[in-house]
């Protein structure tokens, strides 16, 4: 039974947000206030003998700082200074005698300063008030319920505190999902009307790479730059690099606490468990593992046996950096069940609208939001979403453990609806580290990075690694109908289950990607498809693939497509470094030029499209090859049109199939006619000469330099 108390004039019981909305506007009562306070809100449940009170409203026109602006004061985007100032939540006197408990339904409308750990029933803080969590110490605030923010709240410690805002009670099978408005059930961190959210860290490199081999059994990691404020205590993972002939090779993570670090060099707490080594792509590129850091100075977690979220429909620019959150993207379960490794397990389904750091349909609200050094960890949902919000950037962000595509937006409801785009989403220097969804064989096209619909989208030094799933799962993804014409320069996918980068546009616009690498993928470095599409592909590295480089799917549209200054090399993983699949449309040719294929094990090329589709349309033009340059699949149609020029040569081959006549090729299966002169000028090789960086973008704190 709830047992109601009024404070000043206001009346509220812990029956939920709702409960507490509509008992403001309820019955007027009075009581004993602090001495010279005049306290105006207050709510409690009764549960502990403890009252929830807010103190004093300071939220006047002259609201002081720390206290956002309301609309209309000219200042919206400025990010004010969290306000160490406030009354102290400590002070029994500030709360009317009582300081709020685990039971209270906490309702603030001045400026609290979080001095202490302290445990809520739910917490709202309303329009001209503000919670400021204490910078200069470690403080913890526990909520079962709910928090919203309309006013403001702000987590910014001292270089040496830890601020940490925890849902330890979430129970996940109550989630509703979807709409704008807060549910009371779905237990989170809230940011509505005009709120403002300042999570604000200590500044460090978000992950370094690995300066060589890492041996299983080290205790030591030499990274390739010093990394700027790693210390002990700190949790790392150090990604795979393993070929995917090994076993288990896209989920040898080593987990590992940092013991002591000086300059480059890091000491663990304990052995790593598996090897690491350093990779030589050719290119240019050699890469070693990453080390991901996954411990940040601000914490926002639900907890292993309950996930909460964040979620922002707030009008005021929120600022988000180096914050982890950990036990985020609460699912549900459905009436399936699978084998899981501990025996039968609950097939579970995500919770609509409820992921890890949502923007939702902000629109132009969040231009000029950047959200740098986050973590989203151990997350049941997506971890990024800018659904329908545009301008914000994504700078040396890390997800890992991560269920679902983890940095995405909502996609749309049938193959025929066009998706609703994000413009001017930026991921600068991002990492997405094991994406998972299980069972595994239902995580088809499960992605690091959902490329969606938009204008000015740029993915710049991201990186996808141990991303799971089936058929059509990849590091990058393009998907169909979410057409975003993408800057996408200097990435790197290596290690994952399946593919490096899966395309499945029926595109009509024109696409470049460029400075790629792609190594040591279970399946394909660059799966292409669908039907139609416009795409170059230039100065990119595809290395030790078990599929080979590329799977061709798809023919080109207007412009064709185009593969152009590629090294494409086997490594002995893969029979072919190319290989065409079914067409579904006729199109225009597809082109390789001014490549080198090495590393095979049986054919450069292999043209493999299936009779009932469309037949091969395809170029090959001043092309190196390690070995046997083509190969004809006897199961395939005849082809339309395959023409190879070789690399220094002025003639061009046309082949066929060797039943059509021609000189005999039996290494190809094919028979070829030579023409004497071909339009297009011959070219030499342009191989690729890339450099990644070996470390996350520089980031820092709000109002300091990044």
């Amino acid at each position: 039974m709830l047992r109601w108390l009024a404070v000043g004039t206001v009346f509220a019981a812990i029956g939920g947000e709702e409960a507490l909305r509509r008992s403001l506007t309820g019955s007027t009562g009075s009581t004993g206030s602090a001495p010279g306070s005049t306290a105006t809100s207050l709510a409690d449940t009764g549960g502990d003998g403890g009252t929830e009170h807010g103190g004093p409203d300071r939220g006047g026109p002259d609201r002081g700082p720390g206290v956002p602006p309301a609309p209309g004061d000219g200042a919206e985007g400025a990010a004010p200074e969290p306000d160490q100032g406030g009354r102290r939540w400590s002070d029994p006197a500030g709360w009317g005698g009582r300081v709020p408990g685990p039971q209270s339904a906490v309702r603030i409308t001045d400026r609290v300063l979080l001095d202490t750990d302290a445990a809520v029933g739910s917490l709202l803080v309303e329009p001209g008030g503000s919670l400021t969590f204490a910078a200069d110490r470690g403080v913890t605030l526990s909520s079962a319920g709910n928090v919203e923010v309309r006013g403001t709240l702000a987590l910014a410690p001292g270089d040496t505190a830890v601020h940490t805002l925890r849902f330890p009670s979430v129970d996940e099978k109550r989630f509703q999902g979807d709409g704008m408005k807060v549910v009371d059930t779905d237990v989170g961190l809230w940011v509505t009307g005009a709120g403002y959210l300042r999570l604000d860290g200590a500044a460090k490199t978000a992950w370094v790479r690995a300066a060589g081999e890492l041996r299983a059994g080290a205790t030591t990691v030499s990274l390739a730059a010093p990394p700027a404020g790693w210390r002990a205590g700190d949790e790392l993972a150090v990604t795979p690099t393993g070929p995917p002939d090994e076993d288990g090779f896209s989920a040898r993570y080593d987990l590992a606490v940092v013991r002591s670090v000086s300059g480059s060099t890091v000491t663990l707490e304990a052995p790593l468990r598996y090897a690491h080594p350093r990779v030589a792509l050719g290119g240019g590129v050699t890469v070693g593992a990453e080390v991901l850091n996954l411990t940040r100075s601000v914490r926002v977690e639900g907890s292993a046996e309950g996930r909460a979220h964040v979620h922002l429909t707030s009008s005021r620019q929120a600022d988000v950096r180096h914050a982890v959150l950990r036990w985020v993207g609460p699912r549900t379960d459905t009436r399936e069940s699978w084998k899981g490794p501990d025996g039968s397990a609950a097939v579970t389904t995500p919770v609509l609208g409820r992921y890890g750091l949502h923007f939702h349909m902000l629109g132009d609200a969040t231009r000029g939001t950047v959200v740098e050094g986050v973590v989203v960890r151990d997350a049941g949902n997506h971890a990024y979403v800018p659904h329908a919000s545009h301008g914000i950037t994504f700078r040396s962000c890390i997800s890992h453990d991560t269920w679902e595509d983890a940095y995405w937006w909502d996609g749309p409801p049938d193959t025929r609806t066009p998706q609703q785009p994000s413009d001017d989403i930026v991921y600068e220097s991002c990492v997405a580290s094991r994406t998972v969804l299980e069972p595994n064989p239902r995580a088809y096209r499960l992605t690091g990075f959902n490329l969606g619909a938009g204008t000015g989208g740029k993915a710049l030094d991201c990186v996808a690694v141990g991303v799971q799933g089936a058929n059509g799962a990849s590091g990058f993804e393009w998907p169909e109908n979410g057409e975003g014409v993408w800057t996408f320069r200097r990435c790197l996918a290596h290690n994952n289950l399946q593919d490096g980068i899966f395309v499945w546009l029926n595109a009509r616009q024109h696409h470049v990607v460029t400075e790629f690498a792609a190594y040591h993928n279970g399946g394909w470095g660059i799966e292409h498809g669908a039907y139609l599409n416009d795409f170059d592909y230039t100065a990119s590295v595809l290395y030790g693939n078990a599929g080979g480089g590329v799977a061709l799917h798809s023919l080109g549209r207007e412009k064709g497509t185009v593969f152009d200054g590629l090294l494409i090399d086997g490594a002995g993983q893969s029979d072919f470094a190319v290989s065409t699949a079914r067409h579904e449309l006729a199109g225009e040719a597809v082109t390789f030029s001014r490549s080198r294929f090495t590393g095979y094990r049986r054919a450069g090329l292999a043209f493999r499209a299936t009779p009932d589709g469309q037949p091969d349309d395809v170029l090959v033009l001043d092309c190196e090859f390690g070995g046997n340059e083509l190969w004809l699949d006897p199961e395939a149609g005849p082809p339309k049109n395959i023409l190879l020029r070789r690399a220094g040569r002025a003639e061009a081959i046309q082949v066929r199939r060797a039943e059509d006549g021609g000189a005999a090729q039996p290494q190809w299966n094919a028979s070829s006619t030579l023409l004497a002169s071909f339009a297009a000028q011959s070219r030499p090789v342009q191989l690729p000469a890339l450099r990644f960086e070996d470390a996350a973008a520089p980031t820092g704190r709000v109002g300091g330099d990044s």
